[in-house]
Parts: structure tokens; C-alpha cells; sequence
């Protein structure tokens, strides 16, 4: 399948597809629409007039691989949604055949659609139906006829109003007490700002009334207390009246971020998410950015991917000394443009990780830090709602929440406003792996390694959704090759281990630490090397009933997890995933009770680490784990785990 961005403009009477940049223009404007609908659209639009069949637009626009029912609905529902916005065509299903599409000339009749078209002959014929159409007019009045105007010629405004995309949405806020009507004033044109960035979202000027009601109206009453603002709001439906959502801000109980930023950053994120990635309608203009502010962030930036890199490396003070220079850099740049969500997200990045204490650091600077964090990405939500790298952020918070439906929809609009995003690329990867849909994840997880060739991290969500996917030779020799690219690093290392024991296939184990250690190391590897490969090697031999060496060294961190101070965790992963490997290792060396103990445990601490050993995945804890009624509860324990399994064994059921 032809990428996109390598294929051609396609002028089709009065409208011209443009796949590079995913726009539909047409009479009345330009719509920007996501990928799979331009797919679907030329798929359509190249063969104007006849019908194809479901199997057959698949074949085009899916490239032939499975596809969900709900996919290929969501899609045709947007291609109408187009087609009455624009009034260029109209796409009509053949029952039980397929669908078509046809040109629509200006008096509503369909018209040839043979590609080349010309735009300007299509204007012309519009012009000449205009003028039949006032001929007739002044006809039937010289005759008499009790003709409305107004029913002839189209309101103006209503013609607005067919252009205008999206969502409408209205702002209502009033102040309890004449004292609170500055910070009423000063909240109102904060949020209006922001969600006035929200591409395809209507913003209007006026308040709703029965007469011109708006679909979405957001209420609200700025009050006190102990000389602190309280803001209650409310999300409400604005033809039904029924209330969608409502929160409550109120500035005594933290100052950080300030209620003020949590009630703009509330209201950006719900509407987010209902807008998912509905992007009709064109991005709001944008001041230039400063370039001494531009230049510090990218600094910013690889410093902190360089920080990154040497904590994957386990160089714990170079980490931090890179993870220094970006906040300073970051800082730096709010000097000069207090609002720069670039620099905001550095700053929440390096407060936000990891999520426990880190080496001499207390409980209350932990909580601190967290604390300051929360307050970057609320302030960065509301500078720049539709900033990719802020719609990622939000949407983990919503994954740390089991909040499965909304992160989606906060990754999906991430990825429709920009599509070679390397951060949504590979977050939203790791979505639909954890949800069940590896391959289409992979997809993502390819797009973002080649985005970024020299980011290890990145590289390795492809051979994850490999695995995640069933292909575990593809995985194997892609875990290799980026193992030779870096041979020290050993939490790349830990991965390919984990693979290997999740399949139960010792001889892979012992291959595996063969070849690091002779092939790569030449008999001589550094000491955090040399530690994994005897893990690997004492894992071969209880896979093969001879778990007595493997669950010395299970017992051991089983001891260290529970007793030891955070700060003395294991070097750059979180809680959770320790106890969750921990649990993989009990469960491969039989000791089951242990293995759900540690199970149980990690997913208490909110980790999920291994998609591919959860239920439904393709190498999942072996039977004298999955099998127990323990297992089975735990995954019934809350809504949010609910919720997962369910969406998991939806797509089981529906192969990629």
C-alpha cells in the first residue's frame, strides 16, 4: 500500500483530494481529515459512480489485513459527515453490495466524476444554475405566485452554519459575590484562550439561549474561602439539558498547580477527549515562537532524551546531572515565555519520573516532586490543548487510572494532529498492545523507531508488538540486532530474557546468554552483564525442572522488594514492574502461591509490565497460575481491570 505522503493530488469535479496532507478541499473550504478516511476517500473517489464492496475498500484502504466492522463504520460515518459539510458528493450504499460515490453539481444532481476534472468548469456550471434559479424566481413573481424568498434564497448565516465544523460550545461563568467578579473575568478569558487552540471545536461568543442553543455549555461559579478561589463547574448538554460533568476547584487545598490551572486544564482535557480525533476545520493561528525560546527547549529536549539513554545504561549520575541541564534550560525558557508548553512538558518530565523516590530522596520531596509536576502539565493542557506531547501526557494520566476509553481517545487525537509525532506514535503503540490490537500497534511502533533511528526505547516497542503479535522469530532477530547496536544495556537485555522465559524455551535462554557473552563480550562482560546472563542461565535450568538456583535469586529480590527503603529499588523501573517480573519468574520456576503473591502485588501498584503474559496474550502465565481461581479474580478486582479484559477478549475474538 502506497504511503500517502507518496501519492498524487487526485481533482475530482468540485473537489480535489490531497493524500500528503490528508485535506479535502472543496467550494466551500478545506476539511483536514485523518488518515484512513483520505485512504477510504481515494479508494472511493478513484472509481466515482461505481460500487464497491466492503471486501474490496479494505483491500485499498486497509491493505488487504482484517479490519473490525466498527472500523470501517467509524470511517464511513466520517466520509458522510464530509460529504454533507462540503456538498461535492454524496456516498450512497447499495444494499448488500457495497458503497459509491458520486459528484454533486450545484443543483444537487450527481455529476460524471472522471478524475481531471476542472474545478473552474464546475464553478461555471454552479454560476448558470444560480442564474436559471433567479430567472425562474422573477418569473413566478411577475406571475403572482406566492413565493417566499426566504425559501428560495438560502439564509447567509445558515450557510455559515453548514461550513462551520464541529461541536459548538458555549461559556458561562458568574461570580458568587461582587468580590469574585475580577477572577471571574480573568478565568473566563483563560479558558476561552485555551479551548479557542481546540481544532474542531466551535467556540461561541455569546451565551446559549433557547432560540440559538449550542451542543456543549460550560457553566460555572467562581466563589472564596479563606481568601482562596473555589470554582465549581459544570458540562452540560446543551439541547437536552442533561448534565455530562462537574468538578469542583477549590484553591485551599493545593496552590500547586493552582485551582485556576486545574479548572482550564479539566475542561480542555474532558472536551478532548470527546472530541477524540475529530479535527474538522483549520488549527488556530498561533503567535511565532521566540527563537531563544525555540532553541532552549530543543536543548531542553535532548538533554533530556540523553538522560534517558544513560539511565537506560544505569549511569545514574549522568542521568541526573542531563536531567539538570533540561529543567535549567526549561526554566530558563518560562523566563521568557511563561506559557511555552514546550518547555512546561520538559520541566513535567523531569519531575513526573520515576514514580517513586528516587536515591536519597524522601516521601515529602517524592510527593513534592509529583505534586510540581501535576502543576506543569495542568499549566501545559491549557497554553496548548492540542500540543501532541501534552494530549500523551494526559492520556497516561488517564492509563494510570484504568481510564482505557479515555486515554485512547486522547492518543488517537494526538496522532490526527500529528500524525509523525514520535511520542504518540509510540505511547499510542503501547496502547493497543496492552488492549489486545498488537498488530495495529506495530504500525505505530514502526512509525515512530523510524522517526527516531537513534532512540533505543523507541526501537524497542517494535519487537514488543512483535512478540504482542505472535511473531516471536521476527521479535527475536530485531531484539538481536538492537543488542548488538548495544551490547550494555541491560534492560534491553532483561527484555529479550523475559521473552524467552514467558515462552517457556530454555534452549533460547541458553543461546542467549551464549552469544552475550562470548559473542559480544568475548568471554569478559562487565558485571551488570554478567549478572543477567547467570539469571538467564538459572532460568534455562528450571524451565528444564531444576529451579532450585533460579528461585534462590527469586527469593532474594522477593526480600529486597519488601524490606528494603524505596530508594534501594532496582535501578530504573518501577515498583510495580519489579513485582510483576518477579511474579513471571515464581510462575516459570513453579512456585505458584509466590508467583500470584507477586502478582497480586504489582498489579496493587498499578503495573501491567508484560501485555503479552496478561489473559488473552500470547504467552500467558503458564496453567498452574491462569488456571486458578486466584488468577481469575484478580482481573475482576476493579472496574478499570474489568474493562481491560473485556477489550482484550473483543479482539481475540476479531484477529487483526
Amino acid at each position: 500500500m502506497t504511503p500517502l505522503a507518496d501519492q498524487d493530488d487526485l481533482t475530482l469535479g468540485p473537489m480535489s483530494l490531497r493524500p500528503s496532507t490528508c485535506e479535502l478541499a472543496h467550494p466551500a473550504g478545506v476539511e483536514t481529515v485523518e488518515p484512513q478516511v483520505m485512504r477510504v476517500l481515494l479508494a472511493l473517489a478513484r472509481q466515482p459512480g461505481r460500487v464497491l464492496s466492503r471486501d474490496s475498500i479494505v483491500d485499498q484502504a486497509w491493505g488487504g489485513r482484517p479490519v473490525s466492522e466498527d472500523a470501517i463504520n467509524r470511517v464511513l460515518s466520517r466520509i458522510r459527515r464530509l460529504s454533507t459539510v462540503s456538498g461535492a458528493f454524496r456516498l450512497s450504499t447499495v444494499r448488500k453490495v457495497g458503497y459509491r460515490l458520486d459528484l454533486v453539481a450545484a443543483e444537487g444532481r450527481t455529476i460524471p466524476g472522471a478524475p481531471g476534472a476542472d474545478i473552474a468548469a464546475f464553478a461555471t456550471r454552479r454560476r448558470m444554475g444560480l442564474i436559471v434559479t433567479l430567472l425562474t424566481l422573477v418569473a413566478a413573481l411577475s406571475a403572482g405566485g406566492a413565493i417566499l424568498l426566504a425559501r428560495l434564497i438560502p439564509d447567509p448565516s445558515a450557510a455559515r452554519q453548514s461550513v462551520a465544523q464541529g461541536p459548538s460550545v458555549s461559556l458561562n461563568l458568574s461570580a458568587q459575590d461582587p468580590i469574585d467578579a475580577a477572577a471571574t473575568g480573568a478565568l473566563d478569558r483563560q479558558i476561552r484562550e485555551t479551548l479557542s487552540h481546540m481544532q474542531g471545536l466551535r467556540l461561541i461568543t455569546g451565551r446559549a439561549t433557547a432560540s440559538a442553543p449550542t451542543d456543549l455549555i460550560v457553566e460555572g461559579v467562581v466563589g472564596h474561602g479563606d481568601q482562596r478561589p473555589v470554582i465549581d463547574l459544570t458540562l452540560s448538554d446543551g439541547r437536552s439539558g442533561v448534565r455530562i460533568w462537574s468538578a469542583r476547584f477549590d484553591g485551599r487545598a493545593t496552590d500547586d498547580p493552582t485551582a485556576e490551572e486545574r479548572a482550564i486544564s479539566a475542561v480542555a482535557r474532558f472536551l478532548a477527549v470527546r472530541l477524540g480525533d475529530g479535527l474538522a476545520g483549520q488549527a488556530a493561528a498561533r503567535e511565532p515562537l521566540d527563537p531563544e525560546v525555540d532553541r532552549l527547549v530543543v536543548r531542553a529536549r535532548r538533554s533530556y532524551a540523553a538522560s534517558n539513554e544513560a539511565r537506560h545504561q544505569r549511569n545514574w549520575p549522568l542521568s541526573v546531572r542531563l536531567a539538570q541541564s533540561a529543567d535549567a534550560d526549561a526554566a530558563k525558557a518560562l523566563t521568557i515565555e511563561p506559557n511555552s508548553a514546550g518547555a512546561l512538558m520538559v520541566r513535567y518530565q523531569v519531575d513526573n519520573g520515576p514514580q517513586y523516590p528516587r536515591p536519597n530522596e524522601t516521601q515529602a520531596e517524592f510527593q513534592s516532586r509529583l505534586k510540581r509536576a501535576a502543576g506543569y502539565l495542568s499549566r501545559a493542557v491549557a497554553a496548548d490543548p492540542d500540543n501532541p506531547e501534552v494530549l500523551v501526557a494526559a492520556g497516561e494520566d488517564y492509563r494510570q487510572s484504568l481510564r482505557w476509553g479515555d486515554a485512547q481517545r486522547l492518543l488517537e487525537r494526538a496522532i490526527a494532529i500529528d500524525p509523525n509525532s514520535p511520542d504518540a506514535n509510540t505511547w499510542y503503540a503501547y496502547h493497543l498492545g496492552l488492549m489486545g490490537r498488537c498488530e495495529e500497534g506495530l504500525k505505530h511502533a514502526r512509525v515512530a523507531a523510524g522517526l527516531a533511528p537513534g532512540d533505543t526505547w523507541r526501537q524497542l516497542a517494535i519487537p514488543r508488538l512483535l512478540h504482542c503479535a505472535g511473531h516471536r522469530a521476527e521479535a527475536g532477530d530485531v531484539y538481536r540486532a538492537l543488542q548488538v547496536r548495544d551490547p550494555g544495556n541491560v534492560f534491553l537485555l532483561r527484555e529479550i530474557y523475559l521473552m524467552r522465559l514467558g515462552e517457556r524455551n530454555a534452549q533460547a535462554l541458553r543461546n542467549l546468554a551464549a552469544f552475550t557473552r562470548d559473542d559480544l563480550w568475548r568471554g569478559a562482560p562487565p558485571p551488570p552483564v554478567a549478572a543477567m546472563i547467570i539469571r538467564t542461565e538459572a532460568g534455562a535450568d528450571a524451565l528444564e525442572g531444576r529451579p532450585q538456583a533460579f528461585l534462590r535469586l527469586t527469593d532474594a529480590d522477593r526480600t529486597l522488594y519488601a524490606a528494603a527503603p524505596p530508594d534501594a529499588r532496582k535501578f530504573g523501573r518501577t515498583q510495580g514492574d519489579a513485582w510483576f517480573v518477579l511474579a513471571l519468574e515464581y510462575a516459570e520456576a513453579g512456585a505458584s502461591d509466590r508467583a500470584l503473591e507477586a502478582l497480586r502485588e504489582a498489579v496493587d501498584r498499578g503495573s501491567l509490565y508484560l501485555p503479552w503474559a496478561l489473559p488473552y496474550g500470547p504467552t500467558e502465565f503458564p496453567p498452574s497460575v491462569s488456571g486458578t481461581p486466584a488468577y481469575l479474580a484478580l482481573w475482576k478486582s476493579s472496574p478499570g481491570l474489568a474493562d481491560l479484559m473485556k477489550r482484550r477478549a473483543e479482539a481475540a475474538r476479531k484477529p487483526e
